[in-house]
């Protein structure tokens, strides 16, 4: 992250994402439960970091360019 808000319950992040070796900007927003837990989601296009959505059986089975990214950590629930 290169920068961290804080809103309340939320946090705004903000920084850069590496993947197959191309780097670009990304920001999410944050929740933070009265627990401490976080959570996040957000969906990144895999052509923009140069990656080929998978693909087989000639193109009848393939893999959307969208992907939801979730994020989930904190303490165990209970």
């Amino acid at each position: 992250s290169t920068t961290v808000q804080s809103d309340g319950d939320r946090l705004s992040v903000q920084g850069d994402l590496t993947l197959a070796g191309q780097t670009r900007p990304i920001a999410l927003e944050v929740a933070v439960g009265d627990d401490g837990r976080l959570a996040a989601r957000v969906v990144i296009k895999q052509t923009d970091w140069g990656i080929s959505p998978y693909s087989t059986l000639f193109g009848a089975l393939k893999v959307a360019d969208p992907v939801e990214v979730v994020l989930d950590a904190g303490p165990p629930p209970g």
